[in-house]
């Protein structure tokens, strides 16, 4: 206001949870292709957990117990604070009553987050050759970056955090590898392939092998285009396919490019690049 340019202190936490599209986690499909939230957004979360539902008979057998229990416990609870005699009520509600009340947990939190852990030596080497480590594999020409210095920050966040719930004044290398575990296990889950971290996944919402189409089908169609720029559908699947890239890839580029405003059809099964200015 009047010219006056202000920036506001709002350093937070943020805890996120979200639907992915259709419902249901396709593990087939970058996380990014099913959350509708702009990558480079996406990327400042220190953690990202896709939840998937697979049927598994015991683990549901035991959900649909504590579930079953859960309503009868309420059922008896509100039968009591009625004025009706209970006699089953102290064996069932044992499993359903918490360690510890809400006001200790708010105590709690309130205490840990006036600690200011230091980062032990131990701590520091852990961290720093974790590092250290993930990035070297991206160091082959025409490899991915696997790792940045955001999730680095991230495990550093990660480790303090560690220690805060142990109410500790220093980060220990338990701390320290806890995070590493943390951040390996959710980027092995959303932003690996074939085996190797690729943060492009994440942060672009593109990974490198799919970069690697990009550029090949946009030469493609570049090789093909005649005097007045125009490449055959055919041609190019035809000479994708050659490349190793399968039609239905192509197709989803296509029709990709074409929402985008990267690529038009003047005619029937004829494409033709936007040229920028």
């Amino acid at each position: 206001k009047a010219g006056i340019t202000a920036v506001l202190q709002s350093r937070c936490a943020i805890l996120a949870a979200a639907n992915p599209k259709f419902g249901r986690f396709d593990e087939h499909k970058y996380i990014s292709e099913q959350i509708d939230l702009p990558p480079a957004l996406l990327s400042r979360f220190d953690i990202i957990f896709s939840i998937i539902d697979r049927p598994q008979t015991d683990r549901d057998r035991e959900l649909a117990e504590h579930i079953l229990k859960g309503h009868k416990v309420g059922e008896i609870r509100r039968r009591r604070e009625a004025g009706f005699a209970v006699e089953e009520a102290t064996i069932l509600e044992e499993p359903f009553t918490p360690h510890f009340d809400p006001d200790f947990f708010r105590k709690y939190v309130a205490y840990a987050k006036r600690i200011y852990p230091v980062m032990t030596d131990d701590a520091m080497e852990i961290i720093e050759k974790k590092y250290l480590e993930i990035r070297k594999t991206g160091e082959a020409a025409g490899s991915s970056v696997p790792i940045t210095p955001r999730q680095l920050e991230a495990i550093i966040r990660l480790s303090e955090a560690g220690a805060r719930l142990r109410l500790s004044e220093t980060v220990g290398a338990e701390d320290a590898e806890r995070a590493v575990r943390i951040v390996e296990y959710w980027m092995g889950k959303v932003a690996g392939e074939e085996g190797r971290f690729d943060i492009d996944i994440i942060q672009t919402g593109i990974s490198q092998s799919q970069r690697e189409q990009i550029i090949s089908i946009r030469d493609i169609i570049n090789e093909l285009a005649g005097p007045e720029g125009v490449a055959d559908y055919e041609d190019i699947v035809r000479i994708a396919q050659e490349r190793g890239i399968p039609p239905a890839k192509v197709d989803a580029w296509l029709k990709r490019w074409a929402q985008e405003g990267e690529i038009y059809s003047p005619a029937k099964n004829k494409y033709k690049l936007v040229e920028r200015l």
